[in-house]
């Protein structure tokens, strides 16, 4: 029966997500989780702007540097020949992002632009916030909008009943505490977190292969 279980798993993630090396390297499997959608007892990714805030969200990978794959997992990936790759001195292959953590890097900036915490992240000047103004407001909305398109690629079909509360005078109120079926989201970080490339500052010049003619595009996408 687990094998059974396992096997359905792993042909729903293929069946359900864009072919990357992680589906063969990481057995995906599914599991029942109850969200804390409390309205008023605030968790610690909610909470204002802190040292003690940032860490939790960098323990879930948000900050986590791109990676290596295979060039022949590029290619199966959806990528070509054009994309960046390592020089073939140190290895070759594509330099690629895990999109969930991309995604979760872009829900951070949008909590860190939020108006009660934006002054903290300005005065600090790091990351996003090193950029002027306009830039800043690019990145924020690129990060929004990206967003929303995962919401809306991956439309959540489960639906919020109504409680009652307060005895005095019962009043309806969503209950956000609902049960969704989730992927091991651990193991997954963790095979983005082993993947990473070593820290800029101990990359050599010449760790990227220079472009080839025509490889190089006009203006950012």
């Amino acid at each position: 029966m687990i094998h059974q279980e396992s096997s359905v798993d792993s042909l729903c993630a293929k069946h359900t997500t864009q072919w990357s090396p992680l589906i063969k390297d990481v057995p995906i499997h599914y599991s029942f989780k109850e969200f804390n959608g409390s309205f008023m007892n605030e968790d610690i990714y909610r909470k204002v702007g802190s040292p003690e805030v940032d860490r939790a969200w960098e323990d879930l990978g948000s900050d986590y540097r791109a990676g290596i794959i295979s060039y022949e997992d590029g290619l199966a990936s959806g990528l070509d020949a054009s994309f960046v790759q390592r020089a073939e001195k140190y290895g070759g292959g594509f330099i690629v992002n895990v999109e969930g953590m991309h995604h979760l890097h872009c829900l951070n900036l949008v909590r860190k632009a939020l108006y009660f915490n934006y002054e903290r992240y300005k005065e600090l000047g790091e990351h996003a916030f090193v950029n002027d103004e306009f830039i800043l407001r690019l990145h924020v909305t690129h990060c929004l909008d990206t967003i929303r398109q995962v919401l809306m690629c991956n439309v959540d079909t489960g639906v919020l009943g109504q409680v009652w509360v307060d005895p005095k005078q019962p009043t309806a109120f969503p209950d956000f505490r609902t049960k969704h079926v989730c992927k091991n989201y651990d193991d997954i970080r963790e095979w983005a977190k082993s993947l990473q490339a070593p820290p800029p500052d101990q990359i050599p010049k010449d760790y990227l292969a220079r472009p080839k003619r025509g490889d190089v595009i006009e203006s950012t996408p």
